[in-house]
């Protein structure tokens, strides 16, 4: 049989021939390769010990690296086939199919994988259902690439796509990695192709809930999106525009705007004020009802922009751990926000202040051991030299009136008046406790290497702004106590009033938590409330343009691939019709 007809009549039996074969037993060694055993030099070691690898293997380090993999699976099992027994395809190729074909729910692309490509050509070739199977060398090559496939989607599903966590030195947040080959094997011995894979995926509250996003907004799209407002509209509540029915009709598709929508009636009524301000809030704009030049901007990011931006998102929760503490904080930076999640319920959150875009809060993860309070502040060094030092110069009494103190190298105080301001690095700077500390009366440490942690801070004024980035990097605290309270509940001694009086004592005191607590400094520009709301936030430190840069690169380079061995595929198929 021609290879071309072996091909076309493989494809054949994908979806309408799977449910004709039962699932066979694990497969030994000893027989011909067309019958799914293996020889040394059959037809898989071909394909293995190739000059080149095959076409849908990705020449990048993670596409190698599956690659190796995927000899490594055939090498354990001498060379036998996974998929295919006796030239026919068994159970397991469809779960495998039909699960790349569906893979868009979790914003990815059924294209990275052939998926639409294998599942078109099903059709072309029904007509080879009753022919004899395909040979030894069609057998291999189908075998190799679904194995391929299978090992692939595992690592995009388990990890992100072809690695992109560490592509970005900015995230520091590193998953720990299931092991796909030790996946695949189970799921062929379970004969659990399709649950294996379904294992994978994150089962975080907030990933499951932007899944259901993204199907909503495909929707959106689906149905011709929202209209586009004017890029010079102004309005104000109790004015009359002609372009009110517009607005009215572009917070009607998000949900934002639920009245009746009137094309002749242009009052800025109340009804349409409330749907402005739920917007608002939803993309972190200040809610005053007032439509100006920022919230037009919001209100014409098209859908399309926003179903790429959730998948961005959904990505990068694939970034962390599988499998999440029964309790951690999270940090969103773009949201200004803290969450403190126990056993998937948030039972505290808060308002909360990040770094400036000069001094960005770092995004990693790491474990909180202890919290101080009363904390002294000493001063880093870019600080001293930047601020502290200039406003010395400026006003002899700032260190005074700061309540500053220096000490020397070995930790002896300095009187101010006699340090050489020339010279910092000599000089230790600290502010004492008390109210007007910058770090307010309590913090919160996790030790890493940014030194950066949680903290109380004076400047209470800040939570009411919409836009929170006023920080050298760590993250301050609307509401420090309560965390306190929250992170010291399995130890009695330490009540409210207890804690109270240790953060208003002026004296500096360490408290170790029972058990560590993680802290995920993250972020992401589109989540979903606790009310079901999707947020969405402004790409604060521009790592959203980048990373969706870097994204799209891969994808398309991925594609591409996908695309030229399909095309191949395709040749073969359209050979095997002419002859």
């Amino acid at each position: 049989m021609s290879t071309s007809r072996a091909a076309l009549l493989m494809l054949g039996l994908f979806v309408v021939g799977c449910d004709r074969f039962e699932p066979s037993i694990p497969l030994g060694k000893g027989t011909t390769a067309a019958s799914g055993r293996a020889t040394s030099d059959g037809p898989v070691m071909r394909v293995l010990q190739a000059h080149e690898p095959p076409e849908f293997v990705g020449r990048d380090r993670d596409g190698l690296r599956l690659w190796d993999l995927t000899k490594q699976f055939y090498q354990k099992r001498g060379g036998a086939l996974a998929w295919i027994e006796r030239g026919r395809p068994r159970a397991q190729m469809k779960e495998l199919l039909a699960t790349l074909q569906s893979v868009d729910r979790d914003g990815l692309d059924p294209a990275l994988y052939s998926a639409s490509a294998l599942g078109a050509r099903t059709v072309e070739a029904r007509h080879g259902l009753f022919g004899g199977g395909f040979d030894a060398d069609e057998s291999a090559d189908l075998d190799v690439w679904m194995t391929y496939l299978y090992l692939q989607y595992a690592s995009d599903i388990d990890a992100g796509i072809a690695g992109l966590a560490h592509a970005d030195p900015h995230w520091q947040i590193r998953d720990e990695t299931s092991d796909p080959l030790a996946l695949l094997e189970r799921a062929l011995a379970d004969n659990r192709v399709a649950g294996s894979l379904e294992d994978l995926v994150p089962r975080h509250p907030q990933y499951v809930a932007l899944r259901s996003a993204l199907a909503r907004y495909r929707e959106i799209a689906k149905s011709g999106g929202w209209p586009e407002l004017p890029s010079d509209l102004k309005l104000k509540p109790g004015q009359h525009d002609p372009a009110v029915p517009l607005l009215a009709k572009r917070l009607a598709v998000s949900g934002d705007f639920t009245g009746p929508i009137d094309e002749h009636d242009t009052a800025y009524g109340s009804a349409l004020q409330e749907a402005v301000k739920n917007f608002q809030r939803r993309h972190g704009l200040e809610p005053d009802a007032v439509v100006g030049a920022g919230a037009v901007a919001q209100m014409n990011v098209s859908v399309e922009q926003r179903i790429d931006q959730i998948a961005l998102n959904l990505e990068r929760w694939r970034w962390l751990p599988g499998t999440l503490a029964d309790r951690f904080v999270l940090v969103n930076i773009p949201e200004f926000r803290l969450e403190v999640w126990d056993h998937d319920r948030v039972p505290l959150s808060m308002r909360v202040v990040v770094g400036k875009k000069d001094s960005p809060t770092p995004i990693f993860t790491d474990q909180m051991t202890h919290l101080v309070f009363a904390p002294y502040w000493n001063v880093p060094t870019d600080i001293v030299e930047k601020e502290t030092v200039p406003s010395v110069l400026r006003d002899p009494d700032f260190l005074k009136r700061t309540n500053m103190e220096v000490l020397d190298r070995s930790g002896n105080p300095v009187d101010p008046s006699a340090i050489d301001l020339e010279h910092p690095a000599a000089y230790r700077f600290r502010q004492r406790p008390g109210a007007s500390n910058s770090l307010g009366l309590v913090k919160f440490m996790f030790p890493n290497q940014f030194n950066v942690y949680l903290h109380d801070t004076p400047a209470d004024s800040l939570f009411a702004r919409a836009t929170r980035s006023f920080s050298h990097g760590c993250v301050r605290l609307e509401e420090p106590e309560k965390l306190a309270r929250y992170v010291l509940a399995d130890q009695p001694d330490w009540t409210p009033d207890r804690i109270d009086e240790a953060m208003h004592s002026g004296q500096e005191r360490t408290v170790r938590l029972t058990s560590p607590i993680p802290v995920y400094l993250g972020y992401w520009t589109a989540r979903i409330s606790d009310d079901g709301l999707v947020q969405f936030r402004r790409d604060l430190y521009g790592i959203d343009a980048r990373q969706t840069e870097i994204l799209k690169s891969t994808i398309t380079r991925l594609k591409a691939r996908a695309a030229a061995a399909a095309a191949r595929l395709h040749s073969a198929t359209g050979v095997a019709r002419k002859s």
